[in-house]
């Protein structure tokens, strides 16, 4: 889920106000389910999505960037919910990647929160 203006590349279709408090990456566990959030300021017309991967007892998630970037910034608060996760301990860590704003050229990988959980 993903609320205000990395909803879609748009950009000021969609801008949001940039005032907001930025709340940095954080991972909960909910019953079964696996949340991850993080509300940021960014640069517009700038989309985000999620990829996942689940190896044994390593869950990786991915806030994947893209879009042209205009020349504002705007807020957005950004959320995944990972369901149905077997009980048990995990390794539970999130990357922000995607392309660069105006190009096809790959942002560098960026660790954002690395964090042990146990699903009971």
């Amino acid at each position: 889920m993903v609320k205000g203006c990395a909803e879609t590349d748009q950009g000021m279709e969609s801008r949001a106000p940039g005032d907001e408090n930025e709340q940095e990456p954080a991972i909960e566990v909910i019953g079964n389910t696996v949340r991850y959030t993080r509300d940021i300021q960014h640069q517009c017309c700038r989309k985000v999505e999620f990829e996942q991967e689940i190896q044994g007892t390593d869950i990786t998630l991915y806030e994947v960037w893209s879009g042209e970037g205009c020349r504002c910034e705007c807020f957005s608060e950004i959320q995944a919910d990972l369901e149905f996760v077997p009980s048990g301990n995990y390794l539970v860590r999130v990357y922000e990647k995607g392309t660069q704003p105006g190009s096809s050229e790959p942002m560098e990988q960026k660790l954002l929160i690395s964090v042990e959980i146990s699903v009971p």
